[in-house]
């Protein structure tokens, strides 16, 4: 069922779509429901999820226990989920100040968080964990994989280690505050009157391509960094410390929360529209949502049948068949969003917020 399906999406691509202009009306709607549904609770989610974690990290570090460092890696892996819940949203707030960067940074091909963090606690220099040096100096050792190695390298941070941990966690909860208070301030309304004299977008359709390229970037983030660079071409070239959060053993759960993520700015969320019904009821397009919707649940259900982390997975005869055809289902979801939802939503895809990595 499953090859047939890949199958059906081949000859689907293989379809010149046809453009539809539709009314600003449509995508104002569209874009104030998916800021109002999708964007601000997921950002709302993160600050609640890095404060709980900032409180942990200051409990912990103030009186160490085991209690309090199994605390907190459970606030830890909160914290990383609320981030996977967002990460694909890549304009507005978030791009600026480097801050998707500083929340975390990855692809990391140079291992520039390593060394740079390993520098840092060797150098014991407190200057160099303080808010100016965050806001100004090298975003490798102030976001999640930061935090990650600190928790998961070795044994439990103690000491200047410790210092760092909280630095960075007050630094991240403080800065999702700020996104979220940019957007539910002014980069909202930016979005809701795209289009107006004097706005940063010249159309209410420019708006809604920044939505869609937060959709696109969800599944290619999956599909070209996080299956392709652990999976490699066979098993014996797997590399499964290419897997982003392989430490504490997140990297397939992080798969499916971004794969989540997609479908719900599909589908729409909290009683929101998505562009489901856009391809739906404005362009008028059932079967393409049909179609996307079932490969949304595909995709989704090869992903929640890998039963191994991905770093054992990778190497695991059965399981990798199941990660191989996961890779191929979301590489055809990407290519499908390129070519049929950008012709039914009447908007170019252009270049992404992963060009260059």
């Amino acid at each position: 069922m499953r090859f047939r399906f890949l199958a059906i999406l081949a000859v689907l691509l293989a379809v010149s779509p046809v453009a539809l202009a539709a009314d600003p009306a449509s995508y104002r709607q569209l874009n104030s429901d998916l800021v109002t549904h999708h964007v601000i609770p997921r950002y709302a989610a993160l600050e609640t999820a890095l404060a709980g974690f900032d409180r942990a990290a200051g409990a912990y570090c103030a009186a160490p226990s085991d209690a309090g460092f199994a605390a907190l890696r459970t606030a830890y892996g909160a914290a990383s989920d609320a981030w996977q819940g967002v990460q694909h949203i890549r304009f507005g707030p978030v791009d600026l100040f480097m801050r998707q960067q500083r929340f975390a940074m990855w692809p990391d091909p140079r291992n520039t968080v390593g060394r740079q963090l390993a520098e840092m606690l060797k150098s014991g220099e407190r200057d160099r964990i303080s808010q100016k040096s965050f806001e100004t100096g090298s975003v490798a050792v102030q976001g999640l994989p930061a935090l990650e190695r600190l928790l998961y390298d070795d044994a439990p941070p103690a000491g200047f280690a410790c210092e760092a941990v909280t630095a960075i966690s007050g630094n991240l909860a403080g800065m999702a505050t700020d996104v979220l208070r940019a957007w539910r301030d002014d980069y909202a309304q930016t979005v809701a009157k795209a289009g107006e004299a004097g706005t940063h977008y010249q159309s209410a359709s420019e708006a809604t391509l920044d939505l869609f390229k937060s959709l696109h970037t969800a599944v290619e983030l999956v599909a070209d960094h996080k299956l392709a660079r652990p999976l490699g071409g066979s098993a014996k070239d797997a590399k499964p410390q290419l897997g982003e959060s392989w430490r504490s053993g997140r990297s397939m759960e992080n798969i499916r929360l971004n794969l989540r993520a997609a479908e719900a700015l599909y589908l729409g969320e909290g009683g929101g529209q998505g562009f489901g019904h856009f391809v739906r009821d404005v362009a008028g397009d059932k079967k393409l949502d049909d179609l996307f919707q079932r490969a949304f649940k595909q995709t989704i259900a090869t992903a929640d049948s890998v039963s191994l982390p991905l770093k054992e997975a990778v190497k695991d005869k059965e399981e990798r068949v199941k990660l191989v055809q996961l890779a191929k289902e979301t590489a055809a979801l990407k290519q499908l969003l390129a070519t049929r939802l950008t012709g039914a939503l009447d908007i170019p895809l252009g270049f992404n917020a992963l060009d260059g990595d």
